[in-house]
């Protein structure tokens, strides 16, 4: 049976990871994120890390989600379609990603500041540029 998103509609195991996150809800200030646990559930949190969205992947899906980076090894197995609604809602600690302190801030500023001073504008290819699609 398919699970719901966000209790609107209906997830199956042929629906495609991006259809998926754009169906999830998602911080409506726009400084959440999104992130895979090791449970294989896809979570959306908002800046204080309160899960605001949650569906179980399946490998597949999983799989997706890395696009030919390397996977953790406890993710392979991971089937997050048989993740309980609760559990998918309240996770353990390591699935919920740490907030940035002011120093990873302050990193990651400095780092963004010397590639753009180096002229490096993008480092990773969008999805639809690759394949072709608009992202309208």
């Amino acid at each position: 049976m398919p699970q719901t998103v966000a209790d609107r509609q209906p997830v199956g195991d042929n629906m495609s990871l991006r259809d998926i996150q754009r169906s999830m809800k998602k911080d409506p200030d726009g400084h959440g994120i999104s992130s895979l646990g090791y449970d294989g559930v896809l979570r959306t949190f908002d800046n204080e890390r309160n899960i605001l969205d949650a569906v179980g992947l399946n490998p597949t899906q999983s799989r997706e989600y890395y696009d030919g980076r390397p996977m953790p090894e406890r993710l392979l197995t991971a089937d997050g379609r048989n993740i309980s609604h609760w559990d998918m809602f309240h996770p353990d600690e390591e699935n919920i990603p740490r907030k940035f302190t002011e120093e990873d801030r302050a990193k990651i500023q400095a780092y963004n500041e010397d590639l753009e001073r180096r002229g490096v504008t993008c480092c990773v290819p969008s999805k639809s540029a690759d394949d072709g699609e608009s992202e309208d």
